[in-house]
Order: C-alpha cells, then sequence, then structure tokens
C-alpha cells in the first residue's frame, strides 16, 4: 500500500483543498472524490501578478467539465471558491516569518506567505495543502517546519506560517500519484495538468522550476529561440526602465 492510499479517511466530512490545475492538487482532487468518495470544495487564490492565472484557470475548468461526468453525484464538486490575494494581505508575523525562512538560506515558494495571508484573515484551519514527498528525501523546508512525514509542525517558530493547512500528500511523490491515477482510472485527467509559471502563449516555457521538475513525456514546450528572445527582450525593458528612472531623479 502506498502512502497516499494510507490516507483513506475515517469519514466522509468534505475537503477543503487549494486547487491550482498542478499535478498534486489535482491528483488530491480526484483522489478524494474518485477513491475516497468525499465532497470537495476546491479554493483558488488569485494572484494578478502570476503569468501563468489564465491557463491554470481554464485547465481547471476543463478539468472539471471531465471530472463531473465520472461522478455518481455531480454536487460532490462545489464550485471554485475564489478569493483575491490583494483583498488579504499578510500580517507583520507572517511577513516576519517568511524573510525567516530566507534569512535561513532556505528555499520557500512565494506563494506561501500570501496564502497565509489569506487563510489568517478567513480563520481558515485544516485546509488542504499539496506539498509532496520527493525522491531524494525531504527538501530543507520539510525539515524545518516539520518533525514527520504526516504534516506535524515542528518547534522552529518559522512553522507557525503553516498552521493553517493539512498535508494530505507529503508521504507521496509524483510517481506514487501517477501510479494511483493510473490504477483507480484517473490518469488521463490528472495528465492534462498545467504547471508552467511563465507561459509562452498556451505553452510550458520549459526553462521555470516547475517545468524543469515536470514529467516531459508527451508535452509540448515553447520552442527555446523563442523563450530566450522573450528574456532578452525583459531584460533590455528592464535597462531601459532602471535608465529612465535614473534620469528622472538627477532632472
Amino acid at each position: 500500500m502506498s502512502a497516499a492510499e494510507d490516507h483513506e479517511p475515517e469519514d466522509h466530512a468534505p475537503v477543503r483543498l487549494l486547487w491550482t490545475g498542478g499535478w498534486d492538487s489535482s491528483f488530491r482532487l480526484m483522489q478524494a472524490l474518485l477513491v475516497e468518495h468525499r465532497p470537495v470544495q476546491p479554493i483558488y487564490v488569485v494572484n494578478p501578478e502570476r503569468r501563468s492565472t489564465l491557463l491554470e484557470l481554464t485547465t481547471m475548468a476543463r478539468m472539471r467539465e471531465q471530472l463531473l461526468q465520472r461522478l455518481d453525484d455531480p454536487a460532490m464538486l462545489a464550485p471554485v471558491e475564489m478569493h483575491l490575494r490583494w483583498d488579504f494581505p499578510p500580517s507583520e508575523e507572517l511577513q516576519a516569518l517568511n524573510a525567516s525562512i530566507l534569512r535561513n538560506g532556505t528555499w520557500i515558494g512565494s506563494q506561501y506567505v500570501y496564502l497565509a495571508g489569506v487563510a489568517e484573515r478567513l480563520g481558515w484551519s485544516g485546509v488542504e495543502v499539496c506539498m509532496q514527498a520527493h525522491d531524494d528525501g525531504p527538501t530543507a523546508l520539510h525539515r524545518l517546519v516539520f518533525t514527520d512525514d504526516r504534516g506535524t509542525l515542528s518547534s522552529a517558530p518559522e512553522a507557525q506560517m503553516f498552521r493553517f493547512w493539512s498535508f494530505p500528500v507529503l508521504r507521496t511523490t509524483k510517481g506514487e500519484m501517477a501510479e494511483i491515477a493510473r490504477e483507480h482510472g484517473f490518469l488521463d485527467l490528472l495528465s492534462q495538468r498545467w504547471f508552467c509559471h511563465d507561459p509562452l502563449g498556451d505553452l510550458p516555457c520549459g526553462q521555470c522550476r516547475p517545468c524543469q521538475l515536470t514529467n516531459r513525456d508527451g508535452v509540448t514546450f515553447a520552442p527555446p529561440a523563442l523563450v530566450l528572445g522573450r528574456k532578452l527582450v525583459r531584460t533590455q525593458r528592464r535597462v531601459t526602465r532602471a535608465a529612465r528612472r535614473r534620469v528622472r531623479r538627477t532632472a
């Protein structure tokens, strides 16, 4: 039995889940609905600065449409609950905890502090966040904030930034998720996930961290020359803006 299958709940309480259309959260959504037969309330926090927002929402809509056809009761999958990150800025405490993690030299995704801001303002507790296991062992962030692979928070002050969440796939690798999805007949849906943070049009860039980590089988990436060209244009724009600011300051 894999770690994910060991997650079988004792009841059928609804799952409140942060869903992005990515591999990990989409796996958990489908696992809860199709394997555990639990109702799910998906939650999406809109970040206007995230270049992949529209593609994530499009992916979620496509997955949802196909997933509803596989449910005995479509009401098991609630409409997506959406919040705008700017409406819930992180408190000074959360910003300080995030800064402390970064000062320690530990890599942490920028989403965690603003998600914590939303959770704190809305009084969330136990909402599921999908931080997965890695084949090469726990990450530095995992070692800092957890005491085990079940998501028990450590005594480190920084761990309190994660007090709003539960972690259903912390013991499960992406490969194990694929095996479970194949066994239960939803790998075709899961394979439609979106993962790129910096798409070129509607194609993944192939350069960002999620692109580097994803299974590349069957994925069409943007032409590398175009991605490089975009990078050069962005660099030139930044240089130009910086030069204009210097001119204005000295005028």
